[in-house]
């Protein structure tokens, strides 16, 4: 999944929620089979719009308790010092991205457990409020909420698969982690496990689908979703390990090729993006400053005519330049979260003020790529 993929849905504690685009196909098969299926069968007599109702209402409240799962993960983490920018929900979970990887194994474990307890307390609740419907003879409420109850305890056992990134692949690997005290290597065999369940349920998808089951599909977009998880899983863990230690003036590019603020645009056009053919380039002052990242995108606001009198300080600084730098001295962990978030893949680098080289997507995975590569001959 790219940084930013998804539907936006808002804050919550500081935390980004996206909706995965897989999520709109889950719902409407779920809705109809809960619709037209379960309620049908146990509570015959009613209308369609009776039985559509009771469907999306279930639907949206299971929905709601995949967030608080969510954010059971995502709220021990924060209290652990692991700062979770963002969620991406399915129907059935989701995947909370965290900032960093845990400290210890502990702290993995505690993070690993938040999700199951909040489901189990749900189901516990759920399970106490159809109890209560079924005294009162709340006939519809009590079928909703029972189901909701048996639902949370299916999620909880799933995510038990000992396979990453679900919750039981996560326990797993702090076990192993701390019985290791090698992160990469309890990651390699969680994660290989959880790729392993992800072909068992695309699998179980496939053979669903030819028996002429609607709900087939809801097996291999889970399947697709947490093989593509867990490699990235992997591949963070890897990245995170390689990079541990390194500024970003370790693996930066120097000398920097900068555009003199007083440059006019033609000039700068003729001789930086004609001839070097780089798409942004540092803006700099007379003593080296940092003046800005002035970005091929930018000529287009100013009419061609107008190029030779506009310069290139100018324009630059006619845009927000606040997360165009890095300074030297920051972690190239940091760099690297940046440039995969940015667009455009590239940041100047600063000390005092002064740019003394840039920082590029490609420069940082071609520093892992590199490390990676001698690992594997050693």
């Amino acid at each position: 999944m790219s940084p930013g993929s998804g539907v936006y849905l808002g804050r919550i504690f500081g935390i980004r929620f996206y909706l995965d685009y897989s999520w709109f196909l889950i719902a409407a098969i779920v809705t109809y089979e809960l619709a037209f299926a379960v309620f049908n069968s146990a509570l015959p007599g009613h209308s369609v719009r009776f039985y559509l109702a009771m469907g999306i209402g279930a639907a949206v409240v299971f929905f709601a308790s995949i967030l608080l799962h969510e954010l059971g993960h995502s709220l021990v983490s924060q209290r652990c010092g692991i700062p979770v920018p963002r969620i991406t929900l399915l129907f059935i979970g989701g995947i909370a991205e965290i900032s960093r990887e845990p400290d210890n194994a502990r702290a993995e474990l505690k993070i690993a457990a938040g999700g199951p307890v909040v489901s189990i307390l749900l189901a516990a609740l759920y399970a106490a409020g159809a109890y209560g419907a079924w005294l009162l003879h709340w006939n519809a409420p009590c079928i909703m909420l029972q189901w909701l109850a048996e639902v949370n305890i299916t999620l909880a056992l799933f995510n038990a698969i000992p396979g990453y990134p679900l919750d039981g692949g996560r326990i797993l690997r702090a076990i192993i982690w701390q019985r290791t005290g090698n992160l990469r290597k309890a990651t390699f065999i969680s994660t290989r496990i959880g790729i392993a369940m992800s072909w068992v349920l695309i699998a179980i998808g496939v053979v669903v689908l030819f028996q002429g089951g609607w709900n087939a599909f809801v097996f291999i977009l889970i399947g697709i979703f947490l093989k593509g998880a867990a490699e990235r899983g992997y591949t963070s863990t890897v990245q995170h390990e390689i990079l541990a230690g390194i500024r970003v003036g370790d693996i930066m590019t120097r000398p920097p090729l900068c555009i003199p603020a007083h440059a006019p645009l033609n000039l700068v056009v003729e001789e930086y993006f004609l001839a070097r053919q780089h798409v942004a380039y540092p803006v700099v002052g007379d003593e080296g400053e940092f003046r800005g990242l002035l970005r091929l995108e930018f000529l287009k606001e100013v009419q061609r005519e107008k190029w030779p009198y506009s310069t290139a300080g100018e324009v630059a600084g006619m845009h927000d330049t606040t997360g165009a730098f890095i300074e030297s001295t920051e972690p190239a962990e940091t760099a690297m979260r940046r440039l995969l978030a940015a667009e455009e893949g590239r940041l100047a680098v600063v000390e005092g003020g002064r740019v003394t080289g840039v920082i590029t997507r490609h420069d940082v995975l071609r520093f892992i790529t590199i490390h990676t590569e001698l690992e594997s001959t050693g």
